[in-house]
């Protein structure tokens, strides 16, 4: 490679990386009065809430706080018992006894008439009304973006959901996201007997008549739900709303927002404020109408109860993400150091080749959904580090002993990696094979250290036996002197005379 193409190589090597390395770690406030923050990938990315430390677009500290879902006619072993010690009569205490039976070794009960169909066992619409709520769910949380957030169904009828401390509305999202059934508009001046003005046809449906629900933050930090109608909709407002009264929004039988007017509605938007509202919580709120709307069978979910919530601290003390980029630090210093001292100048390609590489693992983590920074991700990581410091030791030995044995070095480093592709690339195709494998039948976070130990393997082979050849072939065109570049030294020949 010619000395040119070399500097212009090495000049979009560096830039590419400084770049990445900017957007990836560095995190500041800018605008006046520090008002405005930009946050680097990695701050932004999804932490484990088991982790700890300050970290996170809104400096989230870990731990924080889960409740569980209890479908209608499902209940929890302490809370049977408690019903059942209730009855002084005996009658009454067996009738009781009788409908309810006993699931998942006695943890949890279930009513016989609504949950199993007067039998003793789930009725397949119990299962299929619980899949649409869990369903409806998952969309919820979801939307909500929250470093670690989770959301697992537990002894198969319950879900048990937790949300980490960073989120100042965990009790208003637990409360609020348990509201199920369809979506519908009332007048009146109480909800349980206000008639329903939407849909007002029963030929149509709501969709008829509205369109969605978004939050908005005005400039005097006022937050907003808005409720967009249609044309229609509209048009059924102004007819419906000619007296002072109340306006509910019901997601099935709760009023999951209230509008009190004193004329008649002609408008396609309505935008509703509330000193409880925050820009989070409105959200909440919105994202409850919309995924109601969107979800195909909004009738057919089971209405939920919730539990008290209970708060967690990080599993691994406040301070383990900060120790876990300590030990990172020092791993990267004792590796280049190991590099700089066996080779020389030649670390500096190993330095550009795994820069790259691990910037290039920070995006695919900040990018991917599923992903994000935990304790299983980390030794994932730091073992794909491993392998990529390992390959790129193994090319170097290879062209190494070529050099010594007279070859120049150009010769030297194709011979090596000649000797060297097959070893390494079928070294990398069967880790990366077994790691995807591992990540399809895998459980929980298995399923996360296996998928960024198969995704760092394919960068990893891509980075020894692509990027590293290249890098070194342009950085080694700047020295008349190959061998010092590179650490390596010709075998001495005694001679015989």
């Amino acid at each position: 490679m010619g000395k040119k193409k070399s500097a212009i190589l090495i000049t979009l090597l560096t830039l590419v990386i400084a770049a990445l390395c900017f957007i990836s770690t560095v995190s500041f406030n800018y605008g006046s009065n520090g008002m405005y923050t930009f946050n680097s990938l990695l701050r932004a990315t999804d932490k484990d809430a088991d982790l700890g430390g300050v970290y996170g677009a809104e400096g989230y500290k870990g731990g924080g706080f889960a409740v569980t879902y209890y479908p209608e006619g499902v209940i929890t072993a302490k809370e049977y018992n408690d019903n059942r010690g209730g009855y002084a009569d005996e009658a009454e205490k067996e009738e009781y006894e009788n409908s309810y039976v006993a699931y998942h070794g006695g943890t949890l009960y279930l009513e016989k008439e609504s949950v199993c169909g007067g039998g003793d066992e789930p009725s397949e619409e119990f299962q299929s009304a619980f899949d649409n709520t869990v369903k409806l769910l998952e969309d919820r949380y979801a939307r909500l973006k929250k470093d670690g957030a989770e959301l697992a169904v537990k002894d198969d009828y319950t879900v048990r959901v937790f949300l980490p401390k960073m989120m100042d509305a965990s009790l208003v999202a637990f409360t609020v996201n348990s509201y199920t059934g369809e979506f519908s508009v009332r007048y009146g001046s109480n909800a349980e007997s206000a008639p329903e003005i939407l849909p007002a046809l029963r030929k149509k449906t709501i969709d008829d008549y509205f369109k969605k629900a978004y939050s908005r933050v005005g400039a005097d930090g006022t937050a907003y739900v808005a409720m967009q109608f249609t044309d229609e909709g509209k048009e059924v407002l102004a007819e419906e709303t000619q007296n002072a009264n109340t306006m509910y929004f019901m997601v099935g039988d709760q009023a999951a927002i209230t509008l009190s007017i004193s004329e008649a509605v002609d408008s396609k938007t309505l935008y509703v404020s509330s000193s409880a509202y925050t820009g989070e919580t409105a959200s909440i709120y919105a994202d409850v109408i919309n995924t109601v709307m969107k979800l195909d069978d909004a009738e057919n979910t089971l209405k939920l109860s919730v539990s008290d919530a209970l708060e967690f601290g990080a599993l691994y003390g406040g301070n383990a993400l900060a120790a876990l980029y300590i030990a990172y630090g020092i791993c990267f210093i004792a590796m280049m150091a190991f590099f700089f001292i066996r080779y020389r100048r030649l670390g500096f390609v190993h330095l550009y080749t795994y820069l790259i590489f691990t910037l290039i693992m920070i995006v695919c983590v900040y990018g991917i959904s599923f992903l994000y920074l935990s304790l299983e991700t980390f030794i994932a990581f730091m073992l794909v580090s491993l392998l990529l410091a390992a390959s790129n030791i193994v090319t170097f030995e290879y062209a190494r002993k070529e050099y010594a044995g007279g070859k120049t070095m150009a010769s030297s480093v194709k011979e090596g990696y000649k000797k060297c592709f097959w070893h390494i690339f079928d070294l990398h195709v069967v880790l990366a094979i077994l790691s995807f494998i591992m990540y399809g039948i895998g459980l929980s976070n298995l399923s996360l250290f296996a998928f960024i130990l198969g995704l760092g393997t394919v960068f990893s082979g891509l980075a020894c036996l692509g990027l590293n050849r290249l890098t070194w072939a342009a950085m080694m065109s700047f020295t008349p002197n190959k061998g010092g570049f590179c650490n390596f030294k010709r075998e001495e020949v005694e001679d015989d005379d």
